[in-house]
């Protein structure tokens, strides 16, 4: 019987990291948050992917209502299966991208607002009152928010789809743009309506997506030089790891190598990626990680 071979895994990929990712990676030994606001951290990153993976299945289902058109054609009727199927998919997407602002003004509280009489808790609070909070909440974050002129549009979306039923989505045939309406909103007396729904989910996407990385940005330039561990990858079944410095450049070559130690070692797999690991060619001599 053939011995089956763990694989090797690469998990240490700096270069596809967003400021979000760095952060949620490299601030364990600056802040030594609760397990709430941890999942807070992790909430930002995992809420917006959930929005961005929702957003790509809508594209999936946009063909329905081709088919949706061909029933109206043919039989006069459609039971619109495919129409609330979208809707819902695009209604979860919104929902998941203000989730990923709700995460972000939990981690500015922890950060900033204990202690502080002036920093709102809720996401809408703080978006209204930023200006009026006081103590080392910095200049640079509230410029952030006032630039952020899509809020409240995506507040206001967020707000009453909690509570509505679903809305629906309907096809021009001759432009090929899908409209988004739900007839238990109003925008200025008329009943609310997207005219081009998945320029809007683009648009507002990565306009969050730049608000997200603009603050964590300044939050990532509070990080301490101090080491922080991170697993690189896994060799048949084995943890590899290093430690880096949260306040120096990253790169796949950066910090330096811990699991040498027993990879070393004849009888365990080497790391496959020593030849051409800079991390290794540092490596942290035995004993209580410090920092140079």
């Amino acid at each position: 019987m053939k011995t089956q071979t763990l694989p090797t895994v690469r998990v240490f990929a700096p270069e596809q990291w967003g400021e979000v990712d760095r952060f949620a990676n490299l601030h364990v030994e600056t802040y030594k948050f609760s397990d709430t606001d941890k999942r807070a951290v992790a909430g930002v990153g995992n809420h917006f992917q959930k929005a961005i993976t929702l957003q790509a299945l809508a594209v999936k289902l946009r063909p329905g209502l081709d088919v949706e058109r061909e029933q109206l054609e043919e039989r006069g009727y459609t039971p619109a299966f495919n129409s609330h199927e979208l809707s819902t998919v695009i209604e979860a997407s919104i929902l998941e991208l203000y989730s990923s602002l709700d995460c972000t003004a939990k981690v500015l509280h922890t950060v900033y607002g204990h202690g502080s009489r002036s920093f709102p808790k809720s996401t809408r609070k703080l978006f209204c009152n930023y200006d009026k909070v006081t103590g080392s909440f910095p200049d640079e974050l509230k410029e952030v928010f006032r630039t952020a002129d899509w809020y409240d549009g995506l507040r206001y979306l967020r707000d009453e789809l909690t509570h509505l039923a679903t809305g629906s989505c309907s096809l021009d045939h001759k432009t090929g743009v899908v409209s988004y309406m739900h007839m238990g909103m109003k925008l200025r007396g008329q009943v609310y309506i997207i005219e081009d729904i998945f320029t809007w989910l683009a648009e507002t996407s990565s306009k969050l997506n730049s608000f997200l990385g603009a603050v964590f940005l300044v939050l990532n330039s509070t990080l301490k030089s101090t080491l922080v561990q991170q697993v690189c990858g896994f060799v048949e079944g084995r943890l590899l790891m290093r430690y880096l410095n949260p306040t120096e450049p990253l790169t796949f070559n950066s910090g330096k190598c811990f699991a040498y130690q027993w990879f070393e070692k004849p009888e365990n797999p080497t790391c496959p990626f020593v030849e051409h690991c800079g991390a290794y060619q540092r490596k942290m001599p035995p004993g209580n990680p410090v920092v140079d």
